[in-house]
């Protein structure tokens, strides 16, 4: 599919157009589009205390098919029922491809095969020193093992991608000959880079898919990564400047520990940041988000990035005098990080009232109140409101603020 056209300035969003100054650009190897391989349905029973029922992993699968992405990833070996559900997702009317996750393991590979699936992943640590420790095994050992699954899993005539994890901690010259080996001895389609525990700087990871894409140039190119040190959706968009097409990512980034690359975050800095397009509907991001949450019993942070609460709430009366001036602008979206509807949440926002509440902000209320007052009595409101979210340590609620109101206005 074609790029989106480079411009920072649209009727939903105005970010930097910095990004795509020709002397940032001029070391991209951005390819035509970006793959959008969803790990939610795997990674998120990886989250402490997640556990989805069938059913919900059904409804988690038709949101993210409807949403728009490429691929689905699921693992079927962790029960019965999930072998199951894993044969009930490859036979749904469906447009995402549905992907095993494999252990290097051919009776793995025979499920997957059995059951009809798009593809098989599989995995195994990457990682020369781990698997001597846990295995007793060599580099020889490790790169003989994987090949020889991924040779039989091609042998059967099934769509296979490799992804040896934890990576960035191999040595350079043994991540060089286990690729070679995968793609010339094995004849896999893509492989995966996996920074597992996303502690790559953004330099470091287009560097490395620079040079997986010298030594196994024309096959495709994945990128995974946690989230330990907050770095996995620049790994994301560093590996699509490198030159990677697939991406994996999670719905709110649920995954091991700190978690994967969130799916939102992600589309949203290729489509906007790198002018690339993923094939997601934008406006599902929010909604399949709050889907994801109430299922897993894992609320999206407030403060988390694009559909965090916080985006769209404000508090401060500066900020929401801002924003009442310039509603009826060419560009009402400006102090936002996009139109709240793009991504799928109504139009407007949200004002909480608080300690650094502001006059505007008391006046917007008392309007929805039908409350008239002079503007000593809203200063006056303003000071009240200040005061009794200091003793509250938070914001007030709205009949709190309404019986604030009244009383003051009453006492004139």
């Amino acid at each position: 599919m074609s790029k989106v056209k480079r411009s920072g300035l649209t009727d939903k969003y105005w970010i930097t157009d910095f990004n795509y100054l020709d002397e940032v650009t001029q070391q991209f190897n951005l390819p035509d589009r970006v793959y959008i391989h969803d790990v939610t349905l795997r990674e998120a029973e990886q989250a402490p205390h997640v556990a989805l029922r069938p059913d919900e992993k059904i409804r988690i699968f038709k949101a993210l098919d409807d949403m728009g992405v490429y691929s689905v990833e699921v693992f079927p070996i962790i029960s019965p029922e999930d072998m199951e559900l894993s044969k009930e997702l490859v036979k749904m009317p469906r447009n995402a491809k549905v992907f095993f996750l494999c252990r290097w393991n051919e009776k793995e590979v025979d499920f997957a095969l059995e059951a009809g699936a798009d593809g098989v992943i599989i995995e195994c640590a990457g990682n020369p020193w781990l698997n001597k420790i846990l295995f007793g095994m060599s580099e020889d050992d490790v790169i003989e093992r994987l090949v020889r699954v991924a040779a039989y899993a091609k042998k059967n005539g099934i769509f296979t991608t490799t992804m040896p994890w934890d990576d960035y901690l191999a040595p350079m010259p043994f991540l060089e000959r286990m690729y070679k080996s995968l793609v010339n001895d094995a004849g896999v389609d893509h492989v995966v880079l996996a920074d597992t525990h996303g502690f790559g700087l953004p330099w470091t990871t287009a560097y490395i898919i620079g040079k997986l894409r010298e030594w196994v140039p024309g096959t495709p190119i994945e990128m995974h990564a946690h989230n330990d040190y907050g770095l996995a959706t620049i790994a994301m968009l560093s590996a699509v400047v490198g030159g990677a097409s697939v991406v994996h990512t999670s719905i709110n980034s649920l995954g091991e520990r700190a978690g994967n690359a969130a799916t939102d975050e992600v589309v949203i800095g290729v489509e906007l940041f790198l002018g690339l397009d993923t094939g997601i509907k934008l406006d599902r991001l929010y909604p399949v988000s709050r889907l994801v949450a109430e299922l897993a019993k894992i609320p999206i942070p407030l403060n988390k990035p694009v559909i965090g609460d916080n985006e769209f709430t404000f508090e401060s009366g500066m900020v929401v005098d801002s924003i009442e001036r310039l509603k009826n602008t060419d560009r009402p979206f400006a102090p936002f990080v996009c139109a709240p509807e793009m991504i799928g949440r109504r139009k407007g926002y949200n004002i909480v009232l608080g300690k650094m509440t502001g006059k505007t902000a008391v006046a917007k209320k008392l309007e929805e109140l039908q409350l008239s007052a002079t503007k000593e009595q809203i200063s006056e409101i303003v000071q009240a409101v200040k005061r009794e979210a200091s003793i509250r340590k938070w914001s007030i609620p709205d009949d709190i603020f309404e019986t604030i109101a009244r009383e003051i206005l009453q006492s004139k």
